[in-house]
């Protein structure tokens, strides 16, 4: 089980600007939370004396870390860490790793989740055996701008939108490709987790739409995972309660309370709903999902409170696994052999937040249908402990998108996931699939590693999810 905790309860950093309107400071901290979502090692850190050069540096396969500078833009500068395939690097799919937030680093999922190290003691850097680069080479990618290591000296290259953000990536991949052309022409797919179900569609989107473009680098967009999204809000937000019991894990509010809690989900939909054309109705939507549902199911079990995890027991507080990330990456020897800029790393950019508060409840699952038009394969994996963004509404939207694969998709046979026994449920056509994982919180690839690096294999590699 992971110790997952909001990693800004305990980040304090200062907004370039404070969001367009009134958020409170605790839906602020929610709010990113879909975020980078649980952290946690150890409480203390003991300072090594070389961290980055004792050793083998985090694996022993091609790495590469840098920047690559976003030509339509002023002075901005997207820093990745990538790595080549353990396996065949020639032939194995190329992946891109987005973690949400908004305002999340990918570092913290390479180094806590599934990237090829973690962090050890003495800040060494300890293989990983279920990494995703076991068979398929993976890009680690901070954005947007001003997330992680990434940075821009000016304010005019801040982003507030998906639109931004597929802009973005695109050229961000145009310069890797072009940096390393004999990757062009490997499948290419786009992961990534909580606000990443905004960031991935509208990458694939983008990326779909330069298809016929004349100049550039084509790309080889195979398909998309997105591990406990939000992409459908119009959907998902009505289903936000409907895990509060009868969950297999932990009742969070009375039966008696569990109907109006519902209802109030149902009455935040609406605002999201207006939400859509509206903006000045986000920060009201965004207020109520936190105060009126979110909020109520934390506060009645004592024997919860975690929302990335309702298996957990926050009663007397949840471990903060971040000290021991930030003391590494922070590290001179380290941010050395990485070749980043004169930048301070944090886990999560609370300004980066702030300029995407009006974004947060935006709806994207248009992007979706879009992608599969173009026939590009769609995952969605949900663990079943998450209570932000929980599995019930996660499967609710991939069984509400409007496709021409929507009646085959619903009529499919759920399925076991089987990976060393039954490990969840699958319902898959050839383009669409949405997979429960049992006992896994918000971050599958920290609480499931094994049944995680075996669920995108077989998908990269476009093999049946069940075995």
């Amino acid at each position: 089980m992971s110790s997952e905790k909001s990693p800004l309860f305990s980040v304090q950093t200062m907004p370039r600007k404070e969001p367009a309107r009134g958020y409170s400071k605790w839906l602020l901290a929610l709010g990113a939370a879909g975020v980078v979502g649980a952290l946690a090692l150890l409480a203390f850190v003991r300072k090594p004396a070389d961290p980055a050069t004792s050793g083998i540096f985090c694996d022993s396969t091609f790495q590469e870390s840098g920047y690559i500078a976003l030509p339509h833009k002023v002075d901005d500068n997207y820093f990745y860490w990538f790595f080549e395939s353990r396996s065949d690097p020639a032939t194995d799919p190329l992946v891109l790793w987005l973690t949400g937030g908004p305002g999340g680093s990918s570092m913290v999922a390479l180094l806590t989740e599934n990237g090829p190290c973690t962090i050890g003691d003495n800040l060494s850097t300890v293989r990983n055996p279920y990494s995703w680069t076991n068979n398929a080479s993976v890009i680690w990618l901070d954005q947007p701008t001003g997330v992680g290591f990434s940075y821009s000296k000016s304010p005019k290259d801040d982003d507030h939108n998906e639109v931004d953000v597929g802009r973005n990536i695109y050229a961000f991949l145009q310069g890797f490709l072009a940096k390393h052309p004999k990757f062009a022409k490997n499948p290419f797919f786009i992961t990534g987790e909580s606000y990443a179900g905004h960031y991935v569609p509208a990458a694939a989107h983008y990326i779909v739409g330069q298809a016929n473009a004349t100049s550039g680098v084509a790309i080889n967009l195979q398909g998309i995972a997105i591990g406990n999204g939000m992409t459908d809000t119009i959907t998902q937000i009505p289903y936000s309660a409907h895990i509060a019991r009868d969950n297999g894990y932990v009742d969070l509010v009375p039966a008696a309370e569990w109907a109006p809690l519902k209802a109030e989900a149902v009455a935040c939909g609406k605002l999201v709903e207006r939400c859509q054309t509206n903006t000045s109705a986000c920060a009201e939507a965004m207020q109520f999902w936190g105060e009126r549902v979110l909020s109520p199911m934390l506060s009645y079990s004592n024997k919860t409170g975690n929302q990335y995890d309702i298996r957990e027991d926050c009663s007397r507080g949840c471990v903060d696994h971040a000290s021991r990330i930030t003391a590494f990456l922070n590290n001179p020897n380290v941010q050395a052999k990485l070749g980043v800029a004169d930048v301070h790393w944090e886990e999560v950019s609370m300004r980066v937040y702030a300029d995407f508060a009006d974004d947060f409840m935006k709806n994207y699952v248009s992007f979706v249908r879009d992608i599969l038009a173009h026939d590009v394969r769609v995952l969605v994996y949900a663990g079943d402990a998450d209570l932000m963004c929980n599995w019930i509404g996660n499967e609710a939207w991939t069984k509400a998108l409007e496709w021409p694969g929507k009646v085959a998709f619903n009529a499919a046979a759920e399925r076991p996931l089987l990976v060393n026994g039954t490990a969840g449920s699958v319902r898959a056509t050839d383009k669409l699939s949405f997979v429960r994982v049992f006992e896994a919180g918000h971050m599958v690839p920290m609480d499931q590693p094994l049944v995680a690096v075996t669920l995108m294999n077989r998908f990269f590699h476009n093999a049946p999810l069940d075995q």
